[in-house]
């Protein structure tokens, strides 16, 4: 049997990946980016374990305890290798525009992959640059998520993605725009647990950004 060159196996291996064969049955060319994409789900897994563990933890603290605690987890969980700059509201509102136009035209996402991998990374350096609670971290993670919701769009188009995305940047722009919270807006409260979820959002879109980056190499 001839030796499969890269093309070949990127084509084989995204249909087969995304036909739901279990590990054991996929073809020995194909195992390691199903195994590279297990690894980072589990690492997602044990992120939002351990976020489950803190808040049961914190349930039988008193309030100065609770909030100190929360304090210093939400700085624990900034993420690793990213190097935080400060935030820049101007450039934040015209991204957001640029995410809402590509919204609007989902059949120009797929020629924007790179642009879109641009805004995440700029709104990674925003997050870990920002404080804890802010509405600049809020606004960030938001934008962030929605980047990554239009990059998923382009793997596996559907109008949940699309949602997904439109409200994360409905979100951004609350948060640089409301000064309080309230019902029925998505303003960041100001409270610490805000921090401790914006922290852990992050994470969440980093490890889909590294999963979305081997489905990209697969192709359709």
């Amino acid at each position: 049997m001839p030796a499969w060159g890269p093309a070949q196996i990127t084509d084989t291996c995204g249909s087969v990946l995304r036909s739901g064969r279990s590990a054991s049955s996929l073809p020995p060319e194909c195992r390691w980016p199903y195994t590279r994409i297990m690894r980072i789900s589990g690492i997602l897994i044990l992120v939002v374990l351990i976020s489950m563990a803190v808040v049961v933890f914190l349930q039988s603290r008193d309030v100065t305890a609770k909030r100190d605690a929360l304090a210093v987890v939400a700085t624990q969980l900034r993420e690793e290798g990213v190097e935080g700059v400060g935030f820049d509201r101007k450039r934040a509102f015209e991204l957001i525009a640029v995410l809402e136009g590509l919204s609007a035209d989902p059949d120009a996402i797929g020629n924007h992959i790179e642009d879109l991998k641009t805004i995440t990374s700029t709104a990674a350096s925003w997050s870990a640059g920002a404080a804890s609670p802010s509405p600049e971290l809020h606004a960030s993670v938001a934008i962030r998520k929605a980047a990554g919701e239009l990059r998923d769009h382009a793997v596996r188009p559907s109008s949940s993605t699309l949602r997904k995305a439109k409200h994360e940047l409905e979100k951004a722009r609350h948060a640089l725009t409301i000064t309080s919270s309230g019902a029925g807006t998505t303003a960041p409260s100001g409270l610490t647990t805000e921090g401790v979820r914006d922290r852990i959002n992050n994470l969440e879109a980093a490890q889909k950004e590294k999963i979305l980056e081997i489905e990209e190499e697969l192709g359709p």
